[in-house]
């Protein structure tokens, strides 16, 4: 069963339910004041964060490891 994060636009006032009690709820409310997402949806966009930081700091360190290297090979070559 999914998970549902329901935000009130004007108070902002978060309520997390099932599919069933999401149903039930905009049966009772209209759907113009508040925003819904599916949990699942949030967790992967988390994860896909974490996962391109962690790749981009992997990246400049290996850049930052080259370029200590190619200025250490220069300092070489002159003395």
């Amino acid at each position: 069963m999914k998970n549902f994060k329901i935000t009130n636009l004007k108070s902002k006032v978060v309520q997390y339910m099932n599919e069933s009690e999401k149903e039930k709820f905009f049966e009772r409310n209209s759907l113009g004041n508040y925003q819904w997402e599916d949990l699942k949806a949030i967790r992967n966009k988390k994860i896909e964060n974490i996962a391109f930081s962690i790749f981009t700091m992997g990246a400049f360190t290996i850049l930052l490891y080259l370029m200590c290297g190619t200025l250490s090979f220069i300092d070489s070559l002159i003395f």
